[in-house]
């Protein structure tokens, strides 16, 4: 054949779809194929080579795009090309660009396509294995020949059983359905890979098989960033709402009866000063948000922390250490570095110890030196530093009783009182119950992101019918509850009615209230009326009704302490000491 292909040249058959082009390096045609057959194709496949010049670094083979004359009123007919050659020669081989050729197009498109294929073919983390529909492997990538101990296509035709330990590529090609990040065991090495039929003219030719991770830890240590940043988004957002509860003041008490207007208007005025609050109430009354208020409405709040500290829930051993902090090595499994206690932390700010009458007697020494110099000094240090902050405690229990039983230091509770607040329970403010349980509803709600159910009109009156010795705390439970059991669109007195036993052991064979009535031996409040005893029962009257229940749930439950704590809305320490106390401690 001459180097120029000329119109005498023998056209190919219409059937034919692809073409090879052997030709020397000057352009001589030496043989042809197929579609290269047609003498323009050739001439056109010959002129794009020679514009490609010589790169040693594609040797191992070139892609270009060529296309032949179009006659006049027809369309330009694109081909991709391969050129591949040694010193002697280049061979041409050509197919027809079309829709059903996507990966020629790539070829033609990206001057750098040989590039990126040889990359996916070598890279080790995206390196291929092929094996045909019955099994049989037809390529392995060289990393991969490596890593078996492979020759160059020492695998090629083999089973992929006996080439890859483990492999499933035969069953993968025979059921057509794909095996997503599996742990396959090859050589002692445990790997996470990717098994993917390959479907051709409709149906499966083989199958493929790929490295996903390097190691199955680095799934692990995926997955833990990703519980860690979940974690971290979820602290963020509780220190946003707690930091917009903060800031709210006042605003944070739900209610508008005579009760809460006076609580409201003794927060406002006590806040402003700087004076230790003492905060008195039942369980349940919202002690700690009482303290949040006062926070959030005093000079110190913008920007300044408000730390919290609650007594009874930590050992005897462990209030001094969380108190007033720790240096290195004060004591076994003390943090290496030190630690700063809830006083440092509290620096500028408020500082809000709850259950403060349950502070043991010896550390009740050490927390009076400190309001009265405001030294702190941490274990194991010899050194004090002066820390300024405002302290706010509360407690449910009858601290006259203790200081005269010997187990509270008067002159701290001198320290502790500069102002007292006491907060109404509910059964002082009944009317506050249909707002309360509105409120209760919405973030319940919004807390679980589901729709918001319209409240029967009858709810409110059921609710404040009902006696609440856990006060708000347990009200917000029946709530919740009631709300997890009902039909979702509306919330009806019925809802309330599991568990309804409960309800009648706190009655404690009382005659149920009226809403907006008051018991004949309670005295009404006005709104200018102080916050004194003589607006509740007395509290001996309190305790019994509070050990009678206790008795009642634990008989119930068949001795359960838990369970019966669980039921009536307390913690188990709480129920101890109801019990210690006894009907009239």
């Amino acid at each position: 054949m001459s180097s120029t292909a000329t119109a005498e040249d023998t056209r190919p058959d219409p059937d034919d779809s692809l073409g090879v082009l052997v030709a020397s390096h000057a352009g001589e045609v030496l043989a042809t194929l197929g579609i290269a057959a047609e003498a323009a194709l050739a001439t056109a496949a010959l002129a794009a080579s020679a514009q490609l010049g010589d790169d040693p670094h594609h040797d191992a083979g070139r892609l270009f795009e060529c296309s032949p004359p179009a006659a006049a009123g027809e369309p330009v007919r694109r081909f991709i090309a391969m050129r591949l050659q040694d010193r002697a020669r280049q061979v041409i081989l050509l197919r027809p660009a079309g829709r059903d050729a996507a990966l020629f197009d790539f070829i033609g498109a990206v001057p750098f396509a040989g590039a990126i294929l040889d990359h996916f073919i070598t890279n080790p983390y995206q390196a291929i294995t092929v094996a045909d529909r019955a099994g049989h492997m037809r390529f392995i990538s060289p990393v991969h020949e490596r890593f078996l101990g492979l020759r160059t296509g020492e695998g090629t035709g083999r089973p992929a059983g006996q080439v890859i330990p483990n492999s499933r590529l035969a069953q993968v090609a025979a059921s057509g359905k794909a095996e997503i990040g599996q742990l396959q065991t090859m050589n002692g090495v445990t790997r996470v890979v990717n098994r993917i039929p390959i479907s051709a003219g409709g149906e499966v030719v083989g199958a493929i098989g790929q490295i996903l991770f390097k190691e199955p830890e680095a799934i692990g240590r995926m997955h833990r960033e990703m519980t860690r940043l979940r974690s971290q988004l979820a602290q963020t957002r509780r220190a946003l709402d707690e930091l917009r509860e903060q800031q709210a003041g006042p605003g944070l008490l739900i209610g508008d009866s005579a009760p809460m207007q006076r609580l409201r208007r003794e927060i406002d005025t006590v806040a402003r000063l700087d004076v230790p609050v003492l905060i008195l109430g039942e369980s349940g009354t919202g002690k700690e948000l009482v303290a949040r208020a006062i926070h959030g409405a005093s000079r110190a709040a913008e920007g300044k922390p408000l730390v919290s500290l609650n007594l009874a829930a930590l050992p005897a051993t462990l209030i001094e250490s969380e108190l007033f902090g720790h240096v290195a090595g004060a004591f076994t499994g003390s943090q290496r570095g030190g630690q700063a206690g809830k006083l440092e932390q509290a620096a500028g700010g408020t500082l809000f110890l709850d259950e403060v009458a349950d502070i043991p007697m010896e550390m009740q020494v050490k927390l009076l030196r400190v309001l009265e110099d405001h030294m702190v000094e941490r274990l194991g240090s010899r050194q004090s530093q002066r820390v300024d902050f405002r302290l706010v405690a509360a407690t449910n229990r009858d601290i006259q009783a203790l200081i005269d039983g010997g187990r509270f230091r008067l002159d701290l509770y001198y320290r502790l009182s500069g102002v007292v607040l006491r907060i109404p329970a509910l059964g002082q403010r009944r009317e506050d119950i249909p707002a309360l349980l509105a409120h209760f509803v919405r973030g319940f709600c919004a807390r679980n992101q589901v729709a918001v159910p319209e409240v029967g009109p009858e709810v409110a009156r059921y609710l404040a019918e009902r006696r609440w010795p856990g006060n708000v705390r347990q009200l917000r439970q029946k709530i919740e509850e009631a709300l997890v059991f009902c039909d979702s669109r509306v919330l009806r007195a019925a809802d309330f009615a599991r568990g309804e036993e409960n309800m009648a052991a706190f009655s404690v064979s009382e005659p149920a209230l009226t809403f907006g009535a008051v018991p004949e031996d309670m005295p009404e409040a006005t709104p200018d009326e102080g916050a004194t005893d003589a607006a509740v029962a007395s509290p001996a009257d309190l305790r019994e009704v509070a050990h009678e229940a206790v008795l009642q749930a634990i008989a119930r439950h068949g001795g359960n302490k838990k369970r019966a704590a669980a039921q009536l809305g307390i913690s188990r320490s709480h129920l101890y000491k109801i019990l210690e106390r006894g009907p009239r401690g």
